[in-house]
C-alpha cells in the first residue's frame, strides 16, 4: 500500500510540475535574467526537476539535491545522460552531519527535515501524514561549493529548512532564491537577515509558479522585510536575492 501511495504521489507531483510545456517556457524566460550558458547552477530540493530541466535547456551546469529516495531516483533516470547534470542525494542544513528526514507519500513535496513545519503544514490541512522517515546525510552550501565551484544562481526549497540551508554558507552568491511560507515570516526574516549579512543584496519576491515579480523594483533588506511583514495572502513564494555590484 506504501509503494502505491509513493508511487501515486510522485505521479501527481509530475503532472503539477513536470507536465505544463507552457509554464516551462515561462520559467525558461524567467531564469534567463539570473543564468547564462555555461553558469553553474544550484537546485536545491530538486523534487521531480522542473527548475533542473529549464537551467539545463538554458545550457547551465546543474547540481540537483535532493534526498528523497525515490525523487532522486527519478531524477537520475531524467538527467543522467546529460553531461551538465550532477546529482547530490544529500540534505542542506548549517552543518555536516546527519537527521531524519520526514517524507510524505501521498504529497511529497511536503517532505521535510523540520518539525516545526510540519506543524505549520497541519495548520492548512489537519489529514497530512508524513509516513516514513529516512536518515540522509547533512552537507552545506559551502561543501557544495568545494566540490562544484560557485554557483551563478542557487535555488532553495527544502520546506522549512531554508534558514538552516543559509546558515551553512559564508561567501554571498551572485543571485539566489528560497522558498517562504506566509504562516513563517520570521524565518523568512532570518533569512534575508542572513543573506544581507554576507553582502549586499537587493530583494523581489514571486507568488506560487507564477515566474513574475511581485514588485517591479528591487527593494533593499528593510524594504524586503516590511513587505513579508505586510503580507496578508495564504500563498507560499520564492524570495530572490541579487548580489550588488557582483
Amino acid at each position: 500500500m506504501n509503494s502505491f501511495a509513493e508511487w501515486f504521489g510522485i505521479l501527481r507531483s509530475r503532472i503539477i510540475y513536470d507536465f505544463k510545456p507552457f509554464n516551462q517556457l515561462k520559467m525558461a524566460r524567467f531564469y534567463r535574467e539570473f543564468v547564462h550558458p555555461g553558469d553553474v547552477c544550484f537546485d536545491i530540493g530538486a523534487h521531480t526537476g522542473n527548475r533542473t530541466s529549464t537551467l539545463l535547456k538554458i545550457g547551465a551546469k546543474v547540481l540537483a539535491v535532493e534526498p528523497n529516495p525515490e525523487l532522486s531516483k527519478l531524477l537520475n533516470r531524467k538527467f543522467s545522460g546529460n553531461p551538465n547534470f550532477s546529482l547530490s542525494t544529500d540534505a542542506i542544513g548549517s552543518k555536516k552531519g546527519s537527521a531524519k528526514f520526514m517524507i510524505s507519500l501521498k504529497y511529497p513535496t511536503i517532505s521535510t527535515l523540520s518539525h516545526q513545519w510540519k506543524d505549520v503544514m497541519l495548520s492548512y490541512q489537519s489529514d497530512l501524514k508524513w509516513e516514513k522517515e529516512q536518515l540522509v546525510n547533512l552537507t552545506t552550501l559551502d561543501e557544495l561549493i568545494k566540490s562544484y565551484g560557485v554557483p551563478s544562481f542557487c535555488k532553495i526549497d527544502v520546506e522549512g529548512f531554508e534558514e538552516e540551508a543559509l546558515l551553512g554558507l559564508t561567501i554571498p552568491l551572485k543571485a539566489l532564491s528560497f522558498e517562504f511560507f506566509p504562516t513563517t515570516s520570521a524565518r523568512t526574516i532570518a533569512c534575508i537577515k542572513q543573506l544581507s549579512s554576507l553582502g549586499n543584496y537587493r530583494f523581489n519576491w514571486s507568488l506560487t509558479e507564477t515566474f513574475k515579480f511581485v514588485s517591479k523594483e528591487w527593494y533593499l533588506e528593510q524594504q524586503m522585510i516590511r513587505a513579508i511583514e505586510n503580507y496578508q495572502g495564504r500563498k507560499s513564494g520564492d524570495i530572490y536575492a541579487v548580489l550588488q555590484n557582483a
